[in-house]
């Protein structure tokens, strides 16, 4: 298994929780239903998985073999991210695939990752269109805004107010992110000594994770970040669950984003039923996650861990910290890319019609003979 340098130790994390994760639902699945299911694959197997992985730089060609050679290319989407271009050769025969996986927003520069770089020249492009069918444009404006409104939001509720702010993360790189950007709001102010909580154990080893990889300024930045005495990192469940039942102001972040399960879920028990509190979102949700009922606010009672609550708190969503790529960019893209095929996939049915639709304009306008292709289950691409 191939990964960019600096890869292993967060996929690690990850595929250790997840094999939590399958392994608890599991042994739910099983006395719900009466029947013996088995998690996908178990922490035994995630060792290895990790033996198997080697390492490459992002930006240099590698050569397995005559075969077969490729190249990491940044994709500007969170730390030590790449697109992949592999080159195959067959006989006399020779094609490189680009294969983009998630693009970060260009719109806005983000801390701890590098900067996007395109593939120029490809037989076979595949993309991402997680917003193929979104016009909205996250900009430095629109970022500033919400910054502007997340510290208002952050006074107004832990200090005047005396509530709690609970902004629910996914635990890999958007965590990292907000509790950045709270203490370049905060981190200065003698004043303010509100607790920030970062209270998710896999974001919590992931921020260890981070201490490792970073360099240079980047490092030094994230060293002062988690030293900020305001941040208490909670790991252990019974601090956890003292924080949830404690009431006073504080600012948490905890996973997951889409609140589908974690203490995020927890601390939203506690916190819907007054309107002091408020909970800020600051990702996707998928429709009919816990995460988006609440944001559209027509569900007047939840239930959550086996009783109903009021959905009174307040919420805030904050549209500019959407770490992918956004519409008009992947236009401009996958249009200049000189290939025979763009493949689209990762991304609902909607979005890649849409993104393919306003594709096939933008390579024709360029003169351009790409060829647009939706690809959907069992679809299979012949090069």
């Amino acid at each position: 298994m191939i990964m960019p340098e600096g890869s292993t130790p967060i996929a690690r994390i990850l595929m250790e929780d997840s094999a939590k994760i399958m392994a608890t639902d599991a042994e739910t699945l099983s006395r719900q239903y009466g029947r013996s299911y088995h998690p996908i694959y178990e922490p035994s197997d995630v060792e290895r998985c990790v033996d198997l992985i080697r390492e490459y730089p992002i930006g240099k060609t590698v050569t397995l073999n005559e075969y077969v050679k490729f190249r990491f290319v940044p994709s500007g989407h969170i730390l030590n991210s790449a697109q992949i271009e592999i080159t195959v050769t067959e006989g006399n025969i020779t094609k490189t695939i680009g294969y983009t996986s998630d693009l970060g927003n260009i719109h806005i520069e983000k801390s701890y990752t590098n900067k996007f770089e395109p593939m120029s020249r490809v037989d076979v492009l595949i993309g991402e269109t997680t917003y193929g069918g979104e016009d909205r444009i996250a900009t430095k404006k629109v970022r500033q805004k919400d910054l502007e409104k997340l510290k208002s939001v952050i006074e107004n509720t832990c200090k005047e107010r005396g509530g709690r702010v609970l902004l629910p993360c996914f635990a890999n790189s958007r965590t990292q992110e907000m509790l950045t950007h709270i203490y370049d709001l905060f981190g200065h102010d003698d004043s303010f000594n509100i607790p920030v909580l970062v209270d998710t154990p896999m974001g919590v080893r992931i921020c260890e994770a981070y201490q490792k990889l970073l360099t240079k300024d980047e490092q030094k930045k994230w060293e002062a970040v988690t030293s900020w005495r305001n941040v208490r990192f909670v790991i252990d469940p019974s601090e956890s669950k003292a924080w949830q039942m404690d009431g006073r102001p504080a600012i948490i972040i905890s996973s997951s984003g889409m609140m589908t399960h974690g203490r995020s879920r927890a601390y939203a028990k506690e916190m819907l039923n007054d309107e002091k509190n408020v909970i800020v979102f600051c990702g996707f949700s998928v429709d009919n996650s816990l995460a988006s009922i609440i944001k559209q606010g027509k569900v007047k009672m939840i239930k959550l861990g086996g009783r109903k609550v009021a959905n009174r708190c307040r919420t805030i969503d904050l549209h500019s910290f959407t770490s992918h790529m956004q519409k008009d960019d992947l236009v401009r893209y996958y249009s200049s890319v000189d290939c025979e095929k763009i493949v689209l996939v990762h991304g609902e049915p909607s979005s890649k019609r849409e993104l393919a639709r306003c594709l096939a304009e933008a390579i024709s306008k360029n003169d351009k003979t790409s060829r647009v292709i939706c690809a959907h289950k069992g679809y299979t691409l012949s090069l």
